[in-house]
Order: structure tokens, then sequence, then C-alpha cells
């Protein structure tokens, strides 16, 4: 629950990343992208992992500069509290055929690494020909699995992340502050 007064800013205990640090960050990502996919046969399609990575991806989108078409997947591993369960379950699949399809992958935040290496596992069996991940955030401190990637997919990191539980800019705790224009650290008495 948002804490007392109702100003969500006041749940925050530092901002991370501001609003043009993400926009120049996203450009950069996209600007890579671009470059990576430019010689490529067929455009990619681009997947959003769902909720989490929807203004990141929308961002992302709008500043490629390939062909490319979109769709998202959801996968859930937190339910209501804030540490993964360990095993990710896909609740809503792509509904684009992207077999034969370079796929990239959009995240908002790669911690254990699970839900990533299951969707990319996921997509391999719908038959993708490569699977990038492109994550706004990398939290290698919480590392669990080695992401594998399928074909020769990229990894695209944007920030690392410290250990912290961070919100904003499509991240959430228990589906608030993900309007927040910037990343932060939530106050520890929001979310125990």
């Amino acid at each position: 629950m948002v804490s007392g007064g109702g100003c969500i800013d006041d749940d925050i205990v530092t901002v991370l990343w501001t609003a043009e640090q993400l926009s120049d960050k996203v450009a950069e990502m996209a600007s890579q992208i671009t470059q990576d996919f430019d010689d490529s046969s067929d455009s990619p399609v681009i997947v959003g992992v769902a909720t989490g990575a929807f203004m990141f991806m929308a961002d992302l989108v709008r500043k490629v500069k390939l062909p490319v078409t979109v769709d998202f997947v959801r996968a859930e591993s937190y339910a209501s509290g804030t540490v993964s369960s360990g095993s990710p379950k896909i609740s809503c699949d792509v509904k684009l055929d992207v077999s034969g399809k370079h796929v990239i992958l959009v995240e908002d935040i790669v911690d254990t690494g699970n839900t990533v290496a299951r969707l990319v596992s996921y997509l391999e069996g719908k038959g993708s020909t490569s699977v990038s991940v492109c994550t706004l955030l990398d939290k290698p401190a919480r590392r669990e699995v080695n992401l594998k990637l399928l074909g020769d997919g990229k990894f695209y990191s944007g920030f690392q992340c410290p250990d912290s539980f961070v919100v904003g800019y499509g991240l959430d705790f228990n589906e608030q502050y993900r309007n927040l224009p910037y990343i932060g650290v939530l106050k520890p008495e929001i979310y125990k």
C-alpha cells in the first residue's frame, strides 16, 4: 500500500536513473539493435514481457529504425511478493507466429534469470531462429541461472542494478509505482 499522503514520490529512498538518463539509454540500446539487425533479411519480432516492460518497450520500439512486429507474453514469478518464486509460469502466450523469426525478448529487469531462461526456452520451442534478450536493468548479484540464448542471440543490457527493490518506469510493487517517470529504490517499510 502506498504510504500516508498519497504522493508516490515520497515512497522513494533515492532516484537511481532519471527520466532523461532512461531516455538516453533506451536510444543507445535501440541504435545497437538497429545496427545488429539491419542486415537481416527478416525483421525481428519484439516480444515484451508484460506488464513491467511496457514503458521500456514502447520507448524502445519507437526508436528502433527497422520494420518490426510487436507482441507480448506474460510470465508470472512474483505474485504479490518481492522475491521470485523461482519457477515462472507462462500465463499469456504470444499471438504472433515466431517460427523461423528472430525474436528480441524485452524485459524490465533480469535478476535471478529464471523467467528469462524459461521464456527463451519457450520461444525456442516455438521454432524461433534466434532469441535475443533486451533488458533495461540487469541485477547479476541475484543471478541463479546462466542465460543460454538461442541461435546468434545477443544480450542487451541497459543499467546494472544494485541489489535493491526498485520501482518506476514500468516496474512495480503490488501493481503500484509503474507510472513514475524515473527508477528509484522503494522505502523498505513499504514492502516489508
